[in-house]
């Protein structure tokens, strides 16, 4: 079994999303959230199944949202280290150990 480790930034963006959804139609951010623990747990299923961008990072587009779960992998653990909007300033989290 995988483990997950987040990037510290990731609960904010996670956050802000869910805000943000929130505000536009009340239980959307929840939606938001729920959508993006299915893409967790699709990834922990098939951590190699998803495209590779920018070395050994990887992606797994939520399939509601226009956002992206990004990760790596080192042995068993699993590296979030954004959840991306797919519109906006793209590649933003390349410097995130």
């Amino acid at each position: 079994m995988h483990s997950v480790v987040t990037h510290p930034e990731v609960d904010q963006e996670l956050e802000e999303a869910a805000l943000y959804y929130e505000r536009k139609c009340p239980g959307l951010g929840d939606d938001f959230l729920d959508e993006f623990e299915s893409t967790l747990r699709r990834i922990l299923a098939t951590p190699e199944r998803w495209s590779r961008i920018r070395g050994e990072n990887r992606k797994l587009n939520l399939r509601r949202f226009p956002y992206a779960v990004v990760y790596s992998m080192k042995g068993e653990s699993i590296f979030v280290k954004a959840v991306m909007h797919l519109h906006r300033r793209p590649f933003y989290w390349q410097g995130r150990q």
